[in-house]
C-alpha cells in the first residue's frame, strides 16, 4: 500500500523527510470532502489550512505549523498532488516506500 514521503525544514533549517501514513480507501473519501469544502464559498487563506491539515492528518508527526514553516506552497502543491495520485492509484508505491 502507499505512503507519500516528503522533506520539510525542522527549526534548525535541517531537511527532514517525512512520510505519511499508508494512504486507504478512507483517506479518498476525506479527499473528496475536502473538496466539496475547496469548492464552497470560503476565501484562499482558509482553503490553504484545509489542505495542510489534509496533510497533517495523513501523518503522525507532522503538524500544519510544520508545513506552513518548513515548505515552500510549491512544495505543498507537489506533496498534495503526489497523495491524490496515490489515492487514485496513479502513482506506484513502490516508489514511495
Amino acid at each position: 500500500m502507499a505512503k507519500v514521503k516528503f522533506t520539510i525544514k525542522n527549526e534548525k533549517g535541517e531537511d527532514v523527510v517525512k512520510s505519511t501514513k499508508t494512504i486507504l480507501t478512507e483517506h479518498y473519501r476525506d479527499y473528496l470532502n475536502l473538496m466539496i469544502e475547496l469548492e464552497s464559498e470560503i476565501n484562499d487563506v482558509e482553503k490553504l489550512d484545509k489542505q495542510l491539515e489534509f496533510i497533517a492528518n495523513l501523518c503522525d508527526d507532522v503538524t500544519v505549523d510544520d508545513l506552513l514553516k518548513g515548505t515552500r506552497f510549491a512544495d505543498v502543491a507537489v506533496i498534495f498532488s503526489r497523495i491524490y495520485a496515490c489515492l487514485v492509484g496513479d502513482e506506484d508505491p513502490k516508489e514511495n516506500n
